[in-house]
């Protein structure tokens, strides 16, 4: 019998080994695989079910466990298929935070939008409509992305097709897509910022543009995608935003120096910026057509950030007179300081933790210090971490339960984890040690594992344990500086990047310990080393002008699928936002664009050239190209079958 492949909608295949079918057992043939017709009795326990039990079992299966029971028996084939285990089980390998992003896309395209998407892969009407007859159902986001996904991975190559080529500055920020993908910020000179929006046949226009006096420095989009602001070195911040099919201004911040940075609320009501003059502004929407100053925060000398907590309730600033400030929204709306943080030097950074109950700030006194916000709005001080360095991050844990109970610190060679505990106080929980200089320390998503990089060659893998204290598990060794240690999606690998010329990938195994499960070797300095948004896939970037795209299969190993090759300096390498396809760009003057297969083969599915260097190339949302070159252009490519 030949090898287990997972459905096409599922992802990477599953297995690499085989497996033998029982003698005298038939096997049919289902979707292009083989499926053991199994005899029924064996799963009559299951098939016996009331088919809505049947339908909450398979939500607690996995995408290696479905594969495995619809190649086992033909009736569970066909039940998992008009159940859709398949696609939810698909969707469940992505983080939450993915799942929402995926959700918000299909939420915010109308009908015709994605029918258009999937007909650019296929001419199977009868199926487009099917999968658009589902919009209404709640699992609607999960069949059309692994569907999609599925006739994408079917098309050997992609067509080209240019749908835009615009001025551009040239560098690799200068372009951004709006979250909905359907504008375009575009910095067309040292002063000039265009608006592009996406019409309905496809190709793009010109929706607005805005002018500054001297150097544009940001340019973003709101998340709601209806607002842009971008800020100057001529002390202006000018926020744009939509009115019937054009963009016009809404309102000029003005500061009396450089606007270092000017950042959206997650709600996209409010704005504040930061800049050299000492200042950083709150703007709130006053309406749909115009915005209002709410507050200005003021320090002695230069703002270094200003952020808002992820409710958009509170702004922390942060500045070079030692203090940082805590800004908060009252309930009529206006703002007002609710504490002052000082420090005995530079505060470096500010960082709100995901409930938005705690600010950790670190500062090059060498000192951390943990504030908490009390029942009635004011700030505590509720700890002070001393570090004999000064303090380089201070990062909360992130997961999505939004406990915020962890915090690390890092200075010099030493990161501290520190923990809430039942009083309110935070204690120290573990001290990790390196003898050069750490790079980084991140927290998994679900915040029970830490990851360390360091220039002594080591990454260091610490778990919490359920009393709640913090334990050494494996140390992830290499020759030269380690650069970067991060973690999958589900948190369950860990994947280095080290100026040896090796990526490691490390893997929790049932037990608890951690086991290297793969070693990525480049005859030059690995660059960066990234985790697919389903975490079955790992791209390395390499200074010797390749990338390499890792998968892993059932049995927990990871293997290579290809190695993509450039002539010169590769810039970029990026996933698509189902995972399985990557793009990268070079100086050579190409983007190359390789995808997953139907048959579990990685493959190149296309070439984008240009006569410069491409100083970068990302996917949009909707399976779009956008590319950037250095001769001061940029180019916006459609993906479609090739027929």
């Amino acid at each position: 019998m030949d090898c287990i492949n997972s459905d096409a909608r599922t992802g990477d295949p599953l297995s690499s080994t085989t497996c033998e079918s029982r003698p005298g057992t038939p096997s049919g043939t289902s979707a292009g695989k083989n499926v053991v017709v199994r005899d029924k009795n064996e799963f009559s326990l299951l098939l016996d079910l009331p088919e809505d039990i049947q339908s909450k079992i398979f939500t607690y299966l996995q995408v290696r466990d479905i594969t495995q029971l619809t190649r086992a028996n033909s009736n569970i084939n066909n039940r998992l298929k008009n159940d859709d285990a398949i696609a939810r089980a698909w969707y469940r390998q992505f983080a939450s935070s993915h799942q929402a992003l995926l959700k918000t896309i299909v939420t915010t395209k109308d009908k015709e939008e994605l029918q258009k998407w999937l007909q650019r892969f296929t001419k199977d009407g009868a199926l487009v409509k099917s999968i658009m007859d589902r919009q209404p159902s709640v699992y609607f986001p999960a069949l059309f992305f692994s569907t999609l996904t599925k006739l994408m991975s079917q098309c050997k190559t992609f067509k080209l097709e240019t749908k835009a080529s615009l001025p551009c500055y040239g560098r690799t920020n200068s372009a951004t897509f709006s979250a909905d993908g359907r504008h375009l910020l575009s910095v067309r000179n040292d002063k000039t910022v265009d608006i592009y929006g996406h019409k309905s046949d496809g190709s793009w226009e010109a929706k607005g543009t805005v002018s500054h006096y001297d150097s544009v420095i940001s340019v973003t989009f709101s998340a709601d995608s209806h607002y842009a602001v971008t800020t100057g070195m001529d002390g202006r911040a000018r926020i744009y935003g939509k009115k019937d099919e054009r963009w016009e201004e809404k309102a000029t911040i003005s500061h009396d120096r450089p606007v270092i940075s000017a950042t959206f609320s997650t709600d996209s009501h409010h704005v504040v910026t930061c800049s050299n003059d000492g200042r950083a502004k709150i703007y709130g929407r006053k309406d749909e057509r115009s915005w209002e100053e709410k507050a200005t925060i003021s320090h002695d000398k230069s703002v270094n950030s200003a952020t808002f907590s992820v409710d958009g309730r509170y702004v922390v600033t942060t500045s070079g007179d030692h203090r940082a400030k805590i800004y908060g929204q009252r309930d009529d709306g206006s703002w007002a300081e609710k504490a002052t943080i000082f420090h005995d030097n530079r505060v470096c950074l500010a960082t709100f933790s995901p409930d938005g109950r705690y600010l950790v700030t670190a500062s090059f006194d060498g000192k951390v210090k943990i504030c908490g916000q009390k029942d009635d709005g004011s700030w505590l001080e509720k700890n002070i971490i001393s570090h004999d360095d000064f303090v380089d991050s201070a990062t909360f844990s992130s997961n999505f339960s939004s406990d915020s109970r962890n915090v690390v610190t890092i200075a010099g060679g030493t990161a501290r984890i520190y923990g809430l505990v039942a009083d309110g106080s935070w204690e120290e929980k573990a001290t990790i040690s390196h003898d050069k200089w750490i790079n980084s320390a991140t927290f998994s998503s679900d915040s029970r594992h830490l990851v360390t990089a360091s220039d002594d060659g080591r990454a260091i893998i610490y778990d919490q344990n359920e009393e709640g204290s913090w334990e050494e598990k494996v140390t992830v060794s290499h020759y030269l500086s380690v650069e970067s240690a991060t973690f999958s999606a589900d948190g369950r690998h860990v994947v280095t990047a080290s100026l040896d010329g090796k990526a490691k990938i490390y893997g929790k195994k049932d037990d608890g310990s951690w086991e290297e499960k793969a070693i990525i070797s480049h005859n030059d300095i690995v660059y960066s080393s990234t985790f697919s948004p389903d975490s079955r896939h790992v791209i390395t970037l390499s200074r010797d002008n390749t990338v390499k795209i890792y998968a892993q299969k059932i049995n927990g190993c990871w293997g290579e699928k290809a190695t993509i090759s450039h002539l010169m300096k590769i810039k970029s390498a990026t996933f698509s936002i189902d995972g399985h396809h990557v793009i990268t760009a070079s100086d050579d003057g190409t983007a190359k664009i390789y995808g997953w297969q139907s048959d579990g083969s990685w493959g190149e599915k296309a070439i984008i050239s240009h006569d410069s260097a491409i100083v970068s190339a990302i996917f949009s949302i909707d399976t779009h190209v956008l590319t950037i070159h250095l001769d001061k252009t940029l180019k916006i490519t459609e993906l479609q079958m090739n027929e």
